[in-house]
């Protein structure tokens, strides 16, 4: 264990999960993970392919703020690293924050670092301030929106369906499909993810996936695979999808994940039924809310959501640091 301005930092172990819980939920109330979530997602990681550190700081042997560093999978580039610094919202401004920060910057720098990205909300201040005071500077922004699920009315949308039924098109679920098709679904549904996402906007072009990485995402405690939602063309191919994802914290409201298209499918209104579907789930099984987020530059996506009622919360803003710039 070693001590940088009166904290002491040292690496997670196992016997950590329930406080670093704890100190990340009481930071993002809105986005409460469980220990069960993050233990399924650190299980599927290969520290032989991608660089990953998770730090902890202490104050009198208290866990008071923790630190991750990794690589981003599937944008990987070696040099290239995701970084973030949680605190106790009951101990900052002490130093906790910066010291963490420091300790994993040294980290990465020692690996040939170059580019560090991170994250935060533009309504937590301190965390933008945090940012820009250690040399982070926006690259971008995301929007984060909510739909309430109740309010919303379909009959003004409903032609959508006609319109692509007109086309021969049609619209499954992966649970239906994988019980039809078993390994054969997750491989189209895979293949098709790996086409979708790579549009997706980020500072990064999209690397290939791992498959089995994609099969855990899709039998983990989150996954509803009621709610992934396929469009297929007249010829049996899978043109786009749309899913929705389980919150273990708080089950009154979904995540919403991708929706994406084939390039060669847009165009024929595939996306905003794709969209109609999870809203209907959502409704079926009586949520509050659907949370989702989308690059500010992302207008196709924008649009959708916007013409269906979503609302646009605080965007979260993207940082980026130069660990090569002139200090």
């Amino acid at each position: 264990m070693t001590t940088v301005a009166d904290t002491a930092l040292r690496d997670f172990t196992e016997a950590d999960y329930e406080r670093y819980i704890e100190i990340v939920n009481a930071s993002y109330p809105d986005y409460g993970w469980t220990v069960e979530e993050i233990r399924h997602e650190d299980a599927g990681w290969d520290d032989t392919k991608h660089f990953r550190r998770r730090l902890l700081a202490e104050d009198e042997a208290r866990v008071v703020g923790v630190a991750d560093a990794s690589h981003w999978r599937n944008r990987f580039q070696p040099d290239h690293y995701s970084v973030d610094v949680v605190v106790d919202p009951a101990h900052r401004r002490r130093g906790h924050g910066r010291a963490l920060y420091c300790r994993i910057e040294g980290s990465l720098r020692a690996r040939d670092g170059r580019l560090l990205r991170s994250g935060v909300k533009e309504s937590m201040s301190d965390g933008v301030a945090f940012a820009r005071a250690n040399g982070f500077r926006e690259i971008g922004r995301d929007w984060e929106s909510r739909l309430d699920v109740a309010a919303f009315h379909e009959t003004p949308f409903l032609g959508a369906y006609t319109r692509i039924a007109e086309q021969g098109i049609t619209v499954t679920t992966f649970a239906d499909e994988r019980s039809r098709d078993g390994d054969g679904a997750l491989h189209k549904a895979f293949e098709l993810h790996e086409d979708t996402r790579r549009d997706v906007p980020a500072p990064d072009p999209a690397t290939p996936g791992d498959p089995e990485l994609f099969r855990r995402e899709l039998e983990g405690p989150t996954a509803l695979p009621d709610a992934y939602f396929i469009a297929v063309g007249p010829d049996g191919s899978w043109l786009g999808e749309s899913n929705l994802w389980a919150s273990l914290v708080d089950p009154t409201f979904l995540w919403h994940g991708i929706t994406g298209v084939r390039r060669e499918a847009r165009g024929k209104g595939i996306a905003m039924v794709l969209k109609l579907e999870t809203i209907r789930y959502a409704k079926a099984h009586a949520k509050r809310e659907i949370k989702t987020w989308n690059a500010t530059t992302n207008r196709p996506m924008l649009r959708i959501n916007e013409a269906v009622g979503f609302v646009k919360q605080p965007a979260w803003i993207r940082f980026e640091k130069d660990l090569r710039a002139r200090r």
